[in-house]
């Protein structure tokens, strides 16, 4: 590894986050996760600049998968004493998160309770 390389790309690197919505076997390394991506989540694991989030049945684990121009990469955290906020499924496979949802989740944040302020839109100024 080349001095300052980073160990993962930076979260904001990525233009695409999914997060699945079902938990996974965590016995699925990078080739097994890839299939997942592919054949549950109905996506291209190759796809440049795009992020694949899972957590294992208790949420006390969440795994990252991405491609690296030569390979998959993937990153891990496990929680000691406590579980994942983990989005709830509500009939798709998969959830896209923004990179600040992503960070506030691997913070323990219960990201479907944030209520932003909606945006507004005006048709002329004063």
């Amino acid at each position: 590894r080349p001095p300052g390389y980073p160990f993962m790309k930076d979260i904001a690197a990525f233009t695409k986050i999914y997060v699945a919505a079902q938990p996974v076997d965590f016995r699925k390394q990078a080739s097994g996760l890839s299939v997942v991506v592919k054949e549950v989540l109905g996506l291209a694991p190759f796809e440049a600049k795009s992020l694949f989030v899972f957590t294992n049945k208790r949420k006390s684990a969440l795994r990252m998968l991405y491609w690296d121009l030569t390979g998959f990469a993937t990153w891990s955290k496990v929680l000691e004493e406590s579980k994942f906020k983990w989005p709830k499924a509500k009939g798709d496979p998969k959830h896209m998160l923004s990179s600040r949802q992503l960070k506030w989740l691997l913070q323990g944040v219960d990201i479907e309770r944030i209520k932003m302020h909606d945006p507004v839109n005006f048709d002329r100024t004063f």
